[in-house]
């Protein structure tokens, strides 16, 4: 039995901007989806946690049920559209809507001897990172678009990376260009339909200890404690002027102000979270 909590993130400093919402996370098992999560429950909404991973899953529905919150979970790979539709047909079915989707799940796709430069990549390496970043966005917008046009009302928060203007990940880099196109598409598709897309863009992150589960490649072993520290610049990031790495818990406060009505006028943008460090295409 998990411990209820007194708070899940003291940012929220008692906000309910959230309260009655309906919100699918993609990817909220660990990370940047889990602290997602966790705020959003602190400000009121109800979670479809989706992850691919079981334990990981149950760990976030058991924290937020814990502390008094709703919360289903939802276990496929959604980087196929028949996946992602039922993801949204089970949040519809068990609460009636969907009133936010929050596109997290990726990350870079590294497989051992994929080489460093673009054009030493393996396909394997390629495609993992297009399919792992790219379509699993790509087909939860797809399904979740016809839900938030019937209902007139939605917000859509993509994740996007610095990677798009950074060396050594070029499939990554590739699959973060094109979410960056579909929520700059998107927006202007959905705006007569009161539904609104943007984009978070995190940078380097911190992560709790032992909140690293499993990692982006399948059946591949996380390292002891989790995932090590955050590194603040190197060949492939792009430096951070504020000197330390973020922490998912200010991602998620970037996420839930773009969930909310705090946001109602703004659409199709993007929201850098990266303590300075330049993230524009």
């Amino acid at each position: 039995m998990t411990q209820a909590q007194s708070v899940l993130d003291p940012r929220a400093a008692g906000g309910r901007r959230l309260e009655g919402k309906i919100a699918v996370v993609t990817g909220a098992g660990q990370g940047h989806g889990r602290a997602t999560a966790r705020r959003f429950v602190e400000e009121g909404a109800t979670v479809m946690i989706a992850d691919r991973h079981q334990p990981g899953a149950d760990r976030v529905r058991d924290e937020l049920v814990a502390y008094g919150g709703t919360a289903e979970t939802f276990i496929g790979d959604i980087s196929s559209h028949e996946t992602a539709k039922a993801l949204i047909d089970a949040a519809k079915d068990r609460f009636g809507r969907t009133d936010i989707l929050v596109n997290n799940v990726g990350g870079a796709f590294r497989l051992p001897g994929s080489g460093e430069m673009g054009w030493e990549k393996t396909p394997e390496d390629l495609m993992g990172n297009v399919q792992n970043n790219l379509f699993t966005c790509l087909w939860c917008c797809w399904a979740v678009a016809p839900v938030m046009i019937e209902q007139g009302a939605g917000s859509i928060i993509n994740f996007g990376s610095h990677a798009v203007r950074g060396m050594g990940r070029l499939g990554y880099a590739a699959a973060k260009g094109g979410v960056w196109a579909i929520t700059t598409s998107l927006a202007l598709e959905l705006a007569p339909y009161n539904v609104r897309i943007n984009l978070v863009v995190p940078h380097s992150s911190t992560r709790p200890e032992g909140d690293t589960l499993v990692t982006r490649i399948p059946g591949e072993t996380p390292p002891p404690g989790g995932r090590g520290p955050a590194p603040v610049g190197g060949a492939s990031l792009t430096p951070i002027p504020l000197n330390r790495p973020g922490t998912p818990e200010e991602v998620a406060a970037a996420v839930t102000f773009l969930a909310s009505d705090d946001a109602s006028f703004t659409t199709g943008e993007s929201i850098c979270v990266g303590g300075g460090a330049f993230c524009r295409l």
